[in-house]
């Protein structure tokens, strides 16, 4: 059973002001949140460019990426599931507002040989 979702929304360096703004509209448009992530201005894990991230709980996720989706700006939106397996999170199971962006899923390989 899947209790919960993340949801990275992707912006580049120079939108910073733009992030903030939609960050914070999709904080007062859901309450319901259960994480509400600062700006990342940095690559970290998977992802390809800086990002900040939102943690939805399962019975809200419809409702949510209707939300995200109006409030986005054009800003690009991966959503998957929260599970022990981060590889199919990241790809099978990823749901994306916008355009799908190439995330470096090598990184869980190196990761399970560590």
């Amino acid at each position: 059973m899947i209790n919960a979702y993340y949801a990275h929304i992707y912006f580049e360096l120079e939108q910073l002001a733009l992030a903030e703004r939609v960050r914070l509209a999709i904080a007062n448009a859901i309450p319901e949140l259960t994480y509400l992530g600062r700006l990342i201005p940095m690559l970290v894990g998977p992802h390809p460019k800086p990002m900040f991230e939102v943690n939805i709980p399962t019975p809200i996720l419809e409702d949510a990426m209707e939300k995200i989706e109006l409030l986005r700006e054009g800003l690009d939106v991966l959503i998957h599931t929260v599970h022990g397996d981060d590889f199919a999170a990241h790809t099978e199971d990823a749901r994306w507002l916008g355009k799908p962006l190439t995330l470096n899923v090598d990184i869980f390989n190196q990761l399970n040989k560590q």
